[in-house]
């Protein structure tokens, strides 16, 4: 079973975040990490270790896994092709349909998806229904042949 997790990491200044090696998109939602700075977002395949600067960060980690977890905010079971290639995207705007499966988080104002009110740091399931106004982020995975959308980050997975 392939599962796409949702994490909201909110880290002390100088703290420190061992990640294992796995598909996985970091986007600073507020703060910085070393390497990042708020509104920025990174993808990574191997083991990693997130530093949260002076002023500590909010982290929104999407990490896709053969395993389904008890920890994350969500978790989701997704359905891929085991013979196609897939990229896995993170995309931020105010509600346009996804281009594939995914987990999406509302940053600012209050959405209406799929029927249930959303506030910030909500999050819910792609594709969805989403109504109202207000800004998300999203990770979606889309086949590598899909034409190109602009994004926050993005990378190849190797299933």
């Amino acid at each position: 079973m392939t599962a796409l997790s949702l994490y909201e990491d909110l880290l002390a200044p100088g703290e420190k975040l061992a990640l294992a090696a796995g598909g996985r998109i970091v986007y600073v939602a507020s703060g910085e990490l070393s390497s990042l700075h708020a509104g920025t977002a990174a993808f990574g395949s191997d083991e990693a270790r997130l530093e949260a600067g002076s002023d500590g960060a909010t982290v929104i980690r999407w990490e896709l896994t053969e395993w389904s977890v008890d920890d994350a905010k969500l978790c989701i079971h997704v359905e891929l092709d085991p013979w196609a290639d897939y990229v896995m995207r993170c995309e931020r705007g105010d509600g346009e349909p996804a281009a594939g499966q995914g987990i999406g988080c509302v940053l600012r104002g209050e959405l209406t998806v799929d029927g249930e009110l959303v506030q910030p740091f909500g999050v819910w399931q792609e594709p969805a229904e989403i109504f109202g106004r207000g800004t998300i982020v999203r990770v979606v995975l889309v086949r590598a042949e899909e034409p190109a959308h602009e994004s926050l980050a993005q990378g190849a997975l190797h299933l």
